[in-house]
């Protein structure tokens, strides 16, 4: 019997090799039923019951919405796979998960059936609980993302120019911003600092594919959360520099693991995977890992 494959597509990430005709007549020549929804269409959280395989065809952006409604769905509701076509700029969760970029090399991965379960963080804030797949932070993070949020793209040749952008303004940002002092209690242990950068990682990289954690694995239970402190910013400065220069330096951060994080902090920006908050008044943020709730076909 032909597994059904539901394409949740992004159509403004990638280019026009990949819409909706090509994508569909690959899949049904790879022998499987297809249905296919724009996430820019009315309706297209609503999953049919023949659906085996969800095909996410865009970003990180995409791939953080087709998570959230999949983790509304009840116990008794079918468990579904996910699969990942990376179409985005940075393709964080494609990097870690080692999605290939081709739809044809994608397919002759699934037969191998290769399956990855992901943990996903959870943050209370205020009483109302969200949800991370790649990272939460405070920081030069929110800093960049409302930086980046100013500046018109739409002259940009390519993602790589976007990427190179991203750092330099990252750069920018870090000569001046003022760092907060914090207080991160990470499975009962509490480490107070003043700090640039406090990133809880479930993933390897964020942002301009800044490898935070290049160790973090998505199934393990645990976190990694990258510390940068005050007196670190002109190590952080010369590695971003080496970045966007393509060497490799020495990473300045700290990596602390673990599953229990409480973080107590003056500042009120945070960022939750791409979404920019801002806290009415300080308060102590817990966050807590649940273990392989989402199952990635790779």
């Amino acid at each position: 019997m032909k597994e059904t494959i539901l394409i949740l597509h992004n159509p403004k990430a990638g280019d026009k090799d990949h819409q909706k005709n090509e994508l569909v007549h690959t899949i049904r020549e790879a022998g499987y039923n297809c249905i296919y929804n724009s996430i820019r269409q009315k309706k297209w959280q609503q999953i049919d019951g023949s659906v085996d395989i969800i095909l996410i065809v865009g970003g990180d952006g995409t791939v953080r919405k087709v998570a959230g409604i999949l983790l509304k769905r009840t116990l008794l509701e079918k468990r579904l796979l996910l699969s990942l076509l990376p179409m985005g700029t940075a393709n964080n969760v494609a990097l870690t998960l080692k999605s290939p970029d081709n739809l044809r090399t994608l397919l002759r991965h699934w037969k191998k059936r290769n399956t990855k379960k992901v943990d996903v963080g959870f943050i209370d804030l205020h009483g109302e609980e969200n949800f991370f797949l790649e990272s939460f932070g405070i920081g030069l993070f929110p800093k960049l993302m409302r930086e980046m949020e100013k500046i018109k793209t739409n002259n940009l040749e390519n993602k790589e120019d976007e990427i190179s952008l991203a750092l330099h303004t990252l750069l920018a940002i870090n000569l001046t911003y003022d760092a907060k002092e914090a207080t991160i209690s990470v499975d009962g242990e509490k480490i107070n600092d003043k700090f640039l950068l406090i990133e809880v990682l479930n993933i390897c990289s964020i942002g301009p594919n800044l490898r935070l954690a290049p160790k973090a694995n998505l199934k393990d239970g645990l976190f990694e959360v990258a510390l940068l402190k005050e007196n670190q910013r002109e190590a952080f400065g010369e590695y971003i520099k080496g970045l966007a220069l393509g060497r490799t330096t020495r990473s300045p951060w700290t990596i602390v693991k673990g599953k229990d994080i409480q973080i107590q902090s003056e500042e009120r920006w945070i960022h939750i995977d791409d979404e920019n908050i801002q806290l009415k008044h300080s308060a102590k943020l817990s966050i807590d890992v649940r273990r392989q709730v989402l199952d990635f076909l790779v």
